[in-house]
């Protein structure tokens, strides 16, 4: 019985989950009986009764254990499935779901604030009488779906906030599994799990089940898609007599302490009363009690310290409280992005909020036009349609970016009005001017018109700092120490000229806090409150570097158009620029690109070639020594000393293109002043890709688009915006790599003329790509590795004949072998064995015989192969070819033509010239 009972043991019982359909759950029990079947049947056959049966009576045993039985038992579960249910309120919760679809129904109709919750946990609550202390706990956490989505202080004199608990619209979700070593903070492997829509049925699933007192169940999401509203619609919506809910806001607890003493002052902020955890529970007379840990990713943020045991410690803790007879159920919400900076118990289970789609966005704004109908029909406006906020899709798609949206529309109808013209960097620029005018009126109300702007610049300037402070660190959010720092450097107490983008600044008057659309993390340690910023979408700090950039550039081209001393010519004071723009390629954000095209392709053309001449006076000196140290405290990160000129110099170049029309810029335009302006291009980019991130060289080569051309018999590079529809790929001209202009020596002028030629060494490019250890130089090497050795002269042998392209031997051959490969037309096949004709006739040098010879061979094998599929006109031409260049004696002529007599089939031999 041994060998059968290990078998037993190593099959693993599957059990309903929610996270997983009932379904799914059946065909995996179904599997799990036919394991056990065979494993049955294994055991059986090696007894001695098996011996004494005959064929039909094991056939007979064997197909009653694979088949019958399974399915037999998968029917006993279900039955004993739905006793237990009748027995157990927690059961029949799964009986009801999995087996009546008027329940899936119900749960289908109530997509908004978790109403589901309540109405299905009614049949089957347990009525306790719940204590006096659970009662005030569950009161607090009842009383915030009366209270408006946001402050009063961020709508408009008129416009009514609707409460949570009408405004709430349960999200679709994505739930799985996770383990050690998936990537579940990453989008590409959420992708690939199912959508769905009932986050009633999987909230009330997993409550009741095992595994929520076993391991955290995690809730992620991005910035502003409603996570923590999530905890306080659930806590709201539980029932006090079965749940105990205690909602822990991390960024309010004390970071250094341990989970029972957060939850207690949790209680005690919310209640007023103090409380000890285990007479909490014992209170809750058997209620599960339910801990929401809201915001870890704030404690990451806001610490700036390692949790990588944080889920861990979660897990040992309600281990410890099961342990005690205290089961205890544990949500913890976290931003995506950094939610795999701590290690998942095992079988944690992960959720990721879906964004809203089209139908759950005119569901809410159904809500909000319902608040407001009087409002608006009171001040003429219209109510928001779905269509207008559907045409900026990703700011509709997150919930707290659509109450944005519907506060813009709310002031004079501004997004109706305006939407269907806007581009996206002027419905940013408009959103976040709207809201820092209307900030501004609430703290300076009787403002001047020319005040006012005075003063909304300057909110929209502190803003941009902050994304800044954001951008050149490489990060999405900012701790309010590193702000500190930054706005001590670039805006010190005492400055000349304190106007513009120069005015006086101090961390006082950066109160971040007014904008609902920048998030706070927070978080308590040793009485200190920290503290971290973060925009709750990355476009918007995206677009705010964009503006600061092109705002300081409008700025330096008006100062340089209309100078205050016209005797000299003003020079351009850079060195708030320069601060900015050389210490993160600009490239590292493509939105960012997206906005400076936009913004700077709106200006008047006057504007745009001042700047650009702006713009090339600093590139053309941006990799001199500078002498100007006003902005020298300001070190977001520390660089090497290349760094900081290098990235200068790419920002000012991007800047210069998007200020130009599609032709974009000549080498002459940005070297001036050399000679040979191919080989100064060539040293500026390997400068750019030493200096830049990954994600910045990237972003570059797939923003700005180069062109080699000629201009009057020289070379010439042109840099200009890469248009997204251009056809790829590009495809090398060794004349102009060569730099054999129209009128050199080696280019062919009539038809029958050919050159070739061989000036570099193989291995020495070899040597070079393992030296550079560049992963791009890496991969062409290792693609030209098996013409190493014999083959290295078929790499760098180049030949050009009238007509054609100039290709080397060795891209002609394996052109060659790939068309024959494919279903070619005998044109195209024709055209590839007619260039390698070519080659093997005049395309090596003298001195290398050798390699001349093993190209020979190749290409008549080749021939011999698929002559048949070839033009017949062609294969006769080539024939006498082969024949004529045997007479040459000089070029081993008659070893090519016994070559050929070798290896091609008698009907090519037919084709030879009389007398052969």
């Amino acid at each position: 019985m041994g060998s059968l009972a290990a078998g037993l043991l190593q099959a693993e019982v599957p059990m309903p989950v929610p996270q997983r359909p009932y379904e799914t759950t059946l065909e995996a029990l179904s599997e799990f009986y036919r394991r056990l079947s065979s494993e049955v049947t294994r055991f059986v056959s090696g007894l001695a009764v098996w011996d004494g049966l005959d064929d039909t009576r094991k056939a007979l045993f064997a197909h009653t254990l694979s088949n019958d039985l399974p399915g037999r038992a998968v029917t006993r579960y279900e039955d004993f499935f739905r006793q237990l249910a009748l027995e157990c309120p927690e059961v029949a919760f799964w009986a009801n779901l999995v087996d009546h679809q008027a329940t899936r129904a119900q749960l289908g109709t109530l997509s908004a604030s978790l109403e589901g919750l309540q109405e299905v946990l009614a049949p089957i609550a347990q009525r306790r009488p719940a204590d006096a202390w659970i009662i005030g706990l569950a009161r607090a956490h009842a009383s915030v779906l009366d209270r408006p989505i946001l402050t009063f202080r961020d709508a408009l004199d008129g416009t009514s906030l609707p409460p949570l608990g009408a405004a709430y619209v349960n999200p679709d979700f994505r739930v799985c599994d996770v383990g050690p070593s998936d990537p579940f903070a990453t989008e590409r492997w959420w992708q690939e799990r199912p959508v769905r829509s009932d986050l009633d049925a999987f909230l009330l699933g997993h409550l009741t089940s095992v595994q929520a007192v076993r391991v955290p169940l995690l809730v992620l999401g991005q910035p502003g898609s409603g996570k923590s509203v999530l905890t306080q619609v659930l806590a709201a919506r539980l029932p006090p007599a079965d749940f105990v809910v205690v909602r822990v806001v991390l960024r309010e607890a004390a970071a250094d302490a341990d989970l029972q003493t957060q939850i207690e002052q949790a209680v005690r902020s919310s209640t007023g009363e103090s409380v000890n955890w285990p007479e909490l529970v014992h209170r809750g007379r058997c209620a599960l009690p339910v801990i929401m840990l809201d915001g870890f990713d704030e404690l990451l943020q806001a610490t700036g310290t390692s949790q990588t045991d944080y889920l861990l410690r979660v897990a040992e803790f309600q281990a410890r409280e099961a342990s005690q007879g205290r089961p205890v159920a544990v949500l913890v919400t976290s931003r995506t992005a950094v939610a795999d900076r701590a290690s998942p118990p095992e079988g944690m289970i992960a959720l990721r909020l879906e964004p809203f789609n089209d139908h759950q966005v005119a569901q809410w704004l159904e809500v909000w036009n319902t608040t407001n109908v009087a409002s608006f029909a009171a001040r003429g406006l219209q109510p928001l349609n779905a269509d207008t906020v559907l045409a900026h899709r990703e700011l509709a798609s997150q919930p707290l970016l659509l109450l944005m949206l519907a506060l813009y529309d709310s002031d004079r109808n501004a997004l109706q009005l305006h939407s269907a013209a806007l581009g996206q960097a002027e419905l940013y620029e408009r959103l976040l001017t709207s809201f820092a005018e209307r900030e501004v009126r609430k703290s300076a109300a009787g403002l001047a018109e020319d005040q006012l702007g005075e003063a909304v610049e300057e909110e929209l300037t502190q803003l941009s700092i902050v994304a800044f402070a954001m951008f050149n660190r490489g990060q999405q959010w900012i701790s309010a120490a590193e702000l500190n720092t930054d706005l001590a450097a670039l805006a010190p107490e005492s400055r000349s000229a304190p106007t513009g983008l120069r005015a006086h600044l101090t961390a006082a008057q950066l109160l971040l806090g007014r904008f609902f659309f920048v998030h706070e993390a927070r978080a308590s340690r040793e009485g200190r409150t920290l503290s971290a910023y973060e925009f709750l979408h990355a476009t918007f700090g995206e677009y705010l570097v964009a503006r600061l950039a092109t705002q300081e550039l409008h700025d330096l081209s008006e100062t340089v158009r209309h100078p205050t001393r016209r005797t000299r010519p003003s020079t351009p004071d850079d060195a708030f620029l320069y601060a900015l723009l050389s210490l993160m390629p600009l490239t590292t954000r493509g939105t960012t690109v997206s906005f400076l095209v936009e913004r700077l392709q709106g200006w008047p053309q006057s504007l745009r070639t001042q700047a650009l001449t702006v713009l090339l006076s600093l590139f053309h000196r941006a990799l001199h020594t500078r002498h100007d140290t006003r902005y020298d405290d300001y070190s977001p990160q520390r660089v090497p000393v290349p760094t900081r000129p290098a990235t200068y110099s790419l920002n000012l170049m991007l800047l210069a293109v998007a200020t130009t029309t599609a032709e974009g810029l000549s080498t002459d335009d940005l070297f001036p002043e050399s000679g040979e302006t191919v080989p100064a291009w060539r040293r500026l980019a390997l400068l750019w890709r030493s200096q830049c991130p990954a994600e910045g060289w990237s972003g570059l080569i797939a923003t700005v688009a180069i062109d080699r051309v000629w201009d009057d018999g020289r070379r010439q590079i042109r840099v200009r915006r890469r248009d997204d529809s251009e056809a790829e790929p590009w495809s090398t001209d060794p004349l102009w790599t060569y730099d054999f202009g129209p009128n050199h020596q080696y280019r062919p002028r009539t038809d029958d003329q050919w050159f070739a030629w061989v000036w570099d060494d193989n291995r020495q490019l070899q040597q070079q790509a393992k030296f550079l250890c560049d992963v791009a130089d890496d991969i062409f090497a290792h693609g030209l590795q098996p013409w190493t050795g014999v083959w290295d002269t078929a790499v760098v042998s180049f030949h050009a004949t009238t007509g054609r392209p100039v290709v080397s031997a060795a891209n002609a051959l394996v052109h060659l072998w790939l068309t024959s490969d494919q279903d070619s037309t005998p044109a195209d096949l024709t055209a590839a064995f007619d260039i390698c004709l070519q080659i093997a006739l005049n395309g090596f040098a003298p001195f290398d015989p050798d390699t001349r010879r093993r190209f020979r061979r190749v290409f008549l094998r080749r021939l011999a192969a698929d002559w048949e599929r070839l033009e017949h006109d062609w294969v006769e031409r080539a024939m006498r070819a082969i024949h004529e260049g045997g007479k040459d004696a000089m070029d081993e002529g008659p070893q090519f033509l016994d070559a050929a007599r070798e290896i091609l089939p008698a009907p090519l031999a037919a084709l030879w010239p009389e007398g052969e």
